[in-house]
């Protein structure tokens, strides 16, 4: 008896720490869900909300993590204010500040001025929105991706209707007629 509840305990042991370990989840929508997003030790379907979550990083689409602040994602992501050139250069010419956003990504924000709650993608594949809980949420952007990798929002889901390019290295404060109108991303 001893025997088989040690082997019970050792089994969801090691399966936790698989889980703790990989930080990630199985991103694929489905009918029953969007995509599904490691949070705080479980997983959790970002289609019916973010549970407290700040940003939301997509590695790929089987890796999806949240984290509870801005500073922790851009640790995740490897931000670091230091090196970032876009923001430096904006703060020596006395510009709005330019928001984190780390080489590589393409980062959605809730709010305008890169404020609010924030959506990372490095996938070239169409994205939509809605499995995220961000479908008509987007308030400003940052295209921080290396030369040449021009990302896109667009109105329908899976790039249809108005196409928007996010330029390489560019950033929008805020979205202007087209505010809370994108369905989908491409990074």
């Amino acid at each position: 008896m001893r025997t088989a509840r040690w082997m019970t305990a050792a089994i969801a042991t090691a399966t936790l720490g698989v889980l703790v370990t990989t930080g990630t989840a199985q991103a694929q929508p489905s009918a029953d869900h969007g995509a599904l997003a490691y949070y705080q030790g479980k997983t959790i379907d970002l289609s019916k909300g973010w549970q407290g979550a700040h940003t939301c990083a997509v590695f790929a689409q089987d890796d999806i993590r949240c984290y509870s602040t801005a500073a922790a994602g851009e640790k995740a992501t490897g931000y670091k204010r230091a090196t970032d050139t876009v923001a430096l250069n904006a703060a020596e010419v006395g510009a709005t500040a330019v928001p984190a956003c780390a080489s590589g990504w393409v980062c959605l924000y809730e709010d305008s001025n890169g404020k609010g709650k924030r959506l990372i993608f490095q996938d070239g594949d169409w994205q939509n929105l809605d499995d995220y809980s961000f479908n008509d949420k987007t308030s400003s952007w940052r295209n921080n991706q290396y030369a040449a990798d021009d990302g896109d929002l667009a109105e329908d889901n899976d790039g249809g209707g108005w196409n928007l390019e996010l330029d390489v290295k560019g950033y929008a404060s805020s979205m202007g007629s087209k505010n809370d109108e994108a369905s989908s991303v491409r990074g």
